[in-house]
């Protein structure tokens, strides 16, 4: 337990000693926001104010998720291609426990400076009203979308041992999100086949499918989705051991 305090600390003031670049981060949210606020007004111009107050709250409320999840696969991939992957190995702590508590550090420091304005403009358009156990079912869906997203990121960033570059694959992720995700745009206004799609993958259970629980927060909606939450992060656990444990046996550290 206090070597997990000790490695969020880490990731913490990593998050806070960039806080210029947090501050750009704040501004190019908010400017997003305001973006996608008027865009919105225009396209859904004939639609109810609650469709389209639903429609913000649920767009804000991802580029949330987008700002805090972690992105291990390149930190991976760096300590892959310096060779510090080696020293990381012979540490007693497990290396995806490492990354996970350096992450939930860093995204603490993000939700501090810019997470906790998103919040607030979240509350602030949010169409219906807002009891402790909706907040408590969404709190649960964050924190399993979280780990389920890490758990993508480091079966990507394990690619790095034969790649020693993921970003071809990482470009690729981007636009399979982009899709499938709904943290771009709704998967609700997506044809019925690639609803259809969305709702099989597990892509949409580390986004959209958070947008819908905020939306219709009921407890047969939470079940399902936790429970599909929950199924993949005990396959990809399982996926990633066995192809970090393949890759490692193999090891070849670039420059040395």
């Amino acid at each position: 337990m206090k070597s997990k305090g000790m490695l969020v600390n880490i990731g913490f003031k990593k998050g806070f000693s960039s806080r210029y670049a947090l501050v750009f981060y704040l501004v190019s949210a908010l400017i997003s926001i305001t973006i996608q606020f008027f865009l919105w007004k225009a396209v859904l111009v004939n639609k109810s104010e609650f469709q389209f107050r639903q429609t913000i709250s649920y767009l804000v409320l991802m580029q949330f998720l987008t700002l805090i999840f972690p992105k291990s696969s390149y930190e991976l991939n760096d300590d892959i291609k310096s060779g510090d992957i080696a020293l990381s190995l012979l540490k007693p702590i497990n290396l995806s426990a490492k990354f996970f508590w350096e992450g939930v550090g860093y995204s603490l420091a993000k939700i501090f400076v810019i997470g906790f304005v998103e919040l607030v403009i979240y509350f602030l358009l949010v169409p219906h009203s807002i009891d402790l156990l909706s907040i408590l079912m969404v709190v649960i869906s964050i924190v399993l979308a979280y780990v389920l997203y890490f758990e993508m990121e480091l079966i990507l960033g394990t690619f790095s041992f034969y790649t020693y570059s993921i970003w071809g694959i990482t470009t690729f992720k981007s636009a399979i999100l982009l899709i499938l995700a709904g943290n771009i745009f709704p998967v609700e206004y997506y044809p019925t086949f690639i609803r259809q799609l969305a709702n099989m993958l597990p892509f949409q259970y580390s986004f959209g499918a958070v947008g819908l629980i905020s939306q219709s927060p009921n407890i047969i909606t939470f079940t399902r989705i936790v429970l599909v939450q929950l199924l993949y992060i005990v396959v990809f656990h399982f996926i990633y051991t066995a192809m970090f444990n393949r890759a490692v046996r193999s090891i070849v550290i670039q420059g040395g």
